[in-house]
C-alpha cells in the first residue's frame, strides 16, 4: 500500500505525484497529504525541502495509544 511517507518522498524527488498514487493513498493519508500540500504551496512557495516528511495524523494516533495502554 502507498503511504504518506512515501508520496512526500515522491514530491521532493520529482515534484509530482501521480493520480493513481492518489488512489492508492488511504482516505485519511490523502486527506492529510492534501492539506499539507496546500500549506507548502502558500507558506513554502514550493519549496520541496519544506514538506512535512512524517505522517502528523499517525503520530497523534501513536501518542493516544500509549497514553491508554
Amino acid at each position: 500500500m502507498y503511504t504518506y511517507e512515501e508520496a512526500v518522498k515522491q514530491l521532493q524527488e520529482t515534484g509530482s505525484i501521480s493520480l493513481m498514487n492518489f488512489k492508492e493513498l488511504p482516505y485519511e493519508d490523502l486527506e492529510e497529504l492534501l492539506e499539507e500540500i496546500k500549506k507548502w504551496c502558500v507558506y513554502a512557495n514550493g519549496n520541496k525541502d519544506k514538506l512535512e516528511k512524517k505522517s502528523k495524523k499517525k503520530d497523534k494516533k501513536k501518542k493516544k495509544k500509549s497514553l491508554t495502554s
